[in-house]
Formats: C-alpha cells, structure tokens, sequence
C-alpha cells in the first residue's frame, strides 16, 4: 500500500501542478496552445492513474470487509462535481464544437458524489470534453460519458482543484488502512 499512497500522492501534485501550467498557458494573451495542449494531456495521465488507484483502494477494502462505515465510505459519499444526465450524443458533441475553453453542461446539474464522479472520469469519451475558467479562476474539466451499452449517459463537471484537495484527504485515509 506504501508504493500506492506514494503514487497516488504524487499524482495528484502533479495534476494540481499540470492544471497551474494549462490555466497559465491558455491565460496569456496570446495563448500557448501548444504548451496548454501538453499540459492537458500530462493532466489526464496522472487524472487516470489517481482515479485508478482510489477505486482499486475502494475495491480493497470491500473485498477484506473494511469498507462499509469507514472514513473511505464516507468519504466518498461527499459531493465532488455536478452531472447533467439523460444527455444525447448532440449535446456531449457540443462540448467540443463550442470551441475551448467554453465546456459547460448544457442544463442545470445535480451533485454528484465522489465515488460516482471517479467512476464518471474512468469511462468518459477522452474526445468529447473541453473545459472552462470559473469566476475564481478555478479550471473546470467537462466531460462526456457513456453507459456500459455506449449509448450518451451523461455530461459531467468538476473544479479540479477541489477534486484534488478530496483526493488528498482520501490519500491520508488510505494511509490508515
């Protein structure tokens, strides 16, 4: 569990520290779209792998029976990010044809718990999301996902720094176990 926290720890300095250099890239005037392009793609390795590694976690601890009423649970109940669902494939297509940097859900989102919104940011469309910079200057990832069937499922939103601040205090849980 020790190489686990360790990567998982260093992954989400890493998205924290891809996500600065992306809002920095795409912010000047004018913008480094190639810089911000690499960034993008750097974010979405350690993305994958933080995502990854909590619900291999999660998977852990409900296999040795450690899962149910612990801190991990409830953790993972707090609410992470907002879901548009019942989307068609026009609106997930949407996401890319407003152009960068205006990614946003096309209604009003319900809130959405953590261990959903990971489960989201594992099976979404890589080609169908974009982004936008909030009023705080906060970098907002957007994402399409599927149901199991491919059919359009939903439109997702989360503020990545808050994604993550939760995933760091996962982290520390995971430490404990």
């Amino acid at each position: 569990m020790t190489n686990r926290l360790t990567a998982i720890r260093t992954s989400i300095q890493q998205l924290e520290d891809s996500s600065a250099v992306f809002l920095d890239a795409w912010q000047r005037n004018p913008p480094e779209l190639d810089q911000a392009s690499d960034a993008s793609m750097e974010a979405m390795v350690h993305l994958d792998h933080i995502v990854n590694d909590i619900l291999r976690a999660r998977d852990d601890a409900k296999t040795i029976g450690n899962f149910k009423g612990s801190d991990l649970a409830q953790e993972l109940r707090k609410f992470c990010g907002l879901a548009s669902s019942s989307v068609t494939r026009a609106q997930q297509e949407a996401l890319v044809t407003v152009g960068p940097g205006n990614g946003s859900l096309p209604f009003k989102g319900q809130p959405l718990k953590m261990e959903r919104l990971l489960n989201k940011i594992k099976h979404r469309i890589s080609d169908l999301s974009n982004f936008r910079v909030g009023n705080k200057g906060e970098h907002i990832f957007v994402i399409s996902v599927n149901k199991p069937n491919h059919q359009p499922d939903s439109i997702v939103e989360f503020i990545i720094g808050d994604f993550c601040s939760h995933c760091s205090r996962i982290s520390a849980i995971l430490e404990r176990y």
